[in-house]
């Protein structure tokens, strides 16, 4: 229980304001730009009303045209409500680029939902050095109208906004670390009366057993762990050198095509080829774990679950082991590491689970079905090209995003690579996914596992 409200309290202050908040899907959108404004000098000011549907605007962006000359003054752009000045900053020509998004952070962001804001734009400027707003003027309708001076035309400034939606479930976290530290201990105990009443409890009896063949596990894990590199040159150093070459070898062919539209690509490829490798590497260990001891487990009793464990305990080894070159390249790119890094180890903890429940339902099938080992290179492989591991999740077609929405790996992944890349936490119900697609494997495993193991003897 302690432990709970440890890791609880830890995680609420990795993920910070990513609890709180998330990014909003009512931003303003850009439209393109088909004419503008006059030009704007001194006293000339251009004013739009918007409606602000954003929890925390956090900032705004304008597109300007110098009529392709050179252009000297400064603009002042402003959003006001009503008479209140919400805003304001002053910006010279010389920072402008010709037709080029200009965004405008908020040092102060502004909440306002619901509100219906203005937006104005005035500049300093001699006439023939002045600057235009580019406009849409397809745009048409009584919400979208600029008023330019004392005139007033039906037309849309260029301007889009972006910001951040509170996440109102975020100021009950505490009420639900609660009722899950209240739910973890009611199950507990109820698990440990059963065990002191002589009564059959799966938790309890699972964790002593774990207990009670501990030196089995690790002799397992160890037997695992050798013969992989056994007779090897390089030994252990493969397993930092294998994704590292895997990495290469896709980075040359994909380069080319990705690059340009993923950041630090490098990185990740490198982390989506680590947690492909390691679930696949598990599960594939994972199949034969019960056939491939067949002498063992017919000559004494042994939990038979503790083999497709022992299987996920030792590439969960290679995992962490992968992590180092993960790190390394991350540095080697600048990527500057945040507290949020220390959030990976929840998606790579969700990934192990997730793995060893497929690696249960595949241990237990194979024993019926040795046709399923086959099937299974076939299906992983499948599973690859439709997880964005070398590509970008954006470029997949909108009649095809449920297949990429609906993969577990593109979660694991996808949120991993946010935490270390991008240096934030995922929005809350990225948690709760990855959770259930963990939680959701290992119990459909384990009771795939644990209906048939009884007949695992008749057939192996």
């Amino acid at each position: 229980m302690l432990a709970y409200l440890l890791i609880t309290s830890f995680f609420y202050y990795l993920v910070g304001d990513q609890l709180r908040y998330k990014n909003t899907t009512n931003n303003i959108v850009m439209p393109s730009g088909d004419s503008a404004t006059n030009e704007m000098t001194t006293g000339v000011i251009v004013k739009q009303n918007f409606e602000n549907n954003i929890d925390v605007l956090k900032s705004f962006t304008l597109v300007f045209t110098k009529f392709y000359r050179e252009a000297y003054g400064n603009v002042k752009v402003s959003i006001l409500d009503g008479s209140n000045v919400l805003y304001a900053n002053t910006v010279s020509f010389k920072y402008i680029n010709e037709q080029e998004p200009y965004t405008f952070v908020l040092r102060d962001p502004i909440e306002a939902k619901g509100k219906t804001l203005t937006l104005q734009v005035e500049a300093i400027a001699n006439a023939g050095h002045g600057i235009a707003l580019l406009l849409n003027k397809e745009i048409t309708n009584t919400k979208n109208i600029v008023y330019e001076g004392d005139d007033f035309y039906s037309a849309r400034i260029c301007f889009s906004t972006d910001g951040d939606d509170y996440i109102k479930a975020a100021e009950y976290y505490w009420y639900f670390v609660i009722a899950g530290a209240l739910l973890l201990g009611l199950v507990l105990f109820n698990s440990y009366r059963k065990y002191l009443r002589g009564r059959n409890d799966y938790i309890v009896r699972s964790i002593l057993n774990i207990y009670q063949y501990k030196f089995l596990i690790q002799q397992l894990v160890s037997r695992d762990f050798k013969s992989k590199y056994k007779r090897s040159l390089l030994g252990v150093f493969w397993s930092f050198l294998n994704p590292l070459l895997t990495m290469v070898v896709q980075f040359l062919v994909f380069s080319t095509f990705f690059r340009a539209d993923t950041q630090n690509y490098p990185v990740y490829l490198l982390s989506g080829v680590i947690c492909y490798n390691f679930f696949k590497e598990t599960t594939d260990m994972c199949l034969s774990s019960i056939t491939g001891n067949a002498n063992l487990i017919n000559k004494v009793y042994i939990p038979k679950y503790i083999f497709p464990m022992s299987k996920t305990f030792s590439s969960s080894i290679n995992l962490g082991m992968s992590l180092i070159p993960l790190l390394v390249m991350s540095l080697l790119m600048g990527i500057r590491l945040t507290k949020s890094v220390f959030l990976i180890f929840f998606f790579l903890l969700c990934l192990i689970v997730f793995a060893l429940g497929v690696g249960m339902f595949l241990s237990a099938l194979m024993v019926f079905f040795r046709d399923i080992q086959f099937l299974w290179g076939v299906i992983a492989q499948i599973w690859m090209y439709a997880t964005p591991i070398f590509y970008p999740a954006e470029i997949v077609p909108a009649k095809f995003n449920f297949v990429v929405r609906f993969n577990p790996l593109y979660h694991f992944i996808g949120n991993l690579r946010k935490c270390l890349i991008d240096g934030i936490s995922p929005e809350p119900v990225s948690y709760i996914y990855c959770l259930i697609f963990a939680i959701g494997a290992f119990m459909i495993g384990a009771f795939v596992f644990k209906k048939t193991q009884d007949k695992f003897t008749l057939y192996i």
